[in-house]
């Protein structure tokens, strides 16, 4: 796979602005909610049938796959931010505002996410964020990230059996709690990679064993390889805030 053209990346510890021309996106599924969104005409959402699409919100645990004609914008959101828990797996939001501020990231003037999490709000009033308790468990992680945390660390952080937290984070994140983990790993990645890192050396600090265990998390949790984003021609455009 070559890498991605016209590539804009804008990272924090949690969430991802990405705008380029990704041609098709293999199946894959997200540990937080997305908002995709067309550059340059519709895209087309690949699961059980095909939904085209200009702007759309996607649940977290959603397996699908992006054909896409011309340039892609993805949010990917917070993890605490939306509950995939009794929401659709997908749904189209007004195109305009999200086009507008996906233009920003193309242009590289997206400076924070303080726009798409307000934009987030006025685009799905009726979402939940996850658990407050998940939360707390979720943030454990989060604080050692290096780490592989037993399970009942994590649980006692939430305030939870091991049972309960387990079926909460599959209820609501669409993952276990070792694909967080690897979630939040490869955002590390990325930002080790923007401070000029080599991939291999990112993915190790990062907390993966290999970098083919970071690819096949990649694989997974995008539906890309790392190097379609993070090549020696788009570092300059990878940008790490917060």
């Amino acid at each position: 796979m070559h890498a991605a053209r016209d590539v804009r990346l804008v990272i924090d510890a949690e969430q991802v602005a990405l705008c380029g021309d990704l041609q098709t996106i293999g199946r894959h599924r997200h540990a937080s909610a997305a908002v995709v969104v067309g550059l340059d005409g519709p895209i087309r959402i690949v699961a059980e049938r095909v939904h085209a699409t200009r702007a759309c919100i996607l649940a977290p645990g959603f397996g699908h796959a992006v054909d896409v004609r011309g340039r892609l914008a993805v949010f990917l959101l917070p993890v605490h931010a939306l509950s995939g828990a009794d929401v659709p797996p997908l749904r189209d939001v007004a195109a305009p505002p999200w086009l507008e501020l996906a233009g920003a990231v193309a242009r590289d003037e997206l400076a924070g996410f303080d726009l798409v999490e307000r934009l987030v709000r006025r685009s799905a009033p009726q979402h939940r964020p996850i658990d407050d308790r998940l939360r707390r468990g979720l943030s454990s992680i989060t604080d050692a990230l290096e780490e592989n945390l037993p399970v009942d660390v994590i649980a006692d952080a939430a305030g939870l059996s091991p049972s309960r937290l387990m079926a909460l984070v599959r209820a609501q994140l669409g993952t276990s709690l070792r694909g967080y983990r690897r979630w939040l790993r490869t955002f590390a990645v990325a930002r080790a990679y923007a401070s000029g890192g080599s991939l291999t050396s990112a993915a190790l600090d990062a907390g993966f064993a290999s970098s083919s265990h970071l690819v096949t998390a990649a694989r997974a949790q995008f539906g890309i390889r790392p190097s379609q984003i993070l090549s020696p021609a788009n570092r300059p455009a990878i940008r790490a805030v917060g």
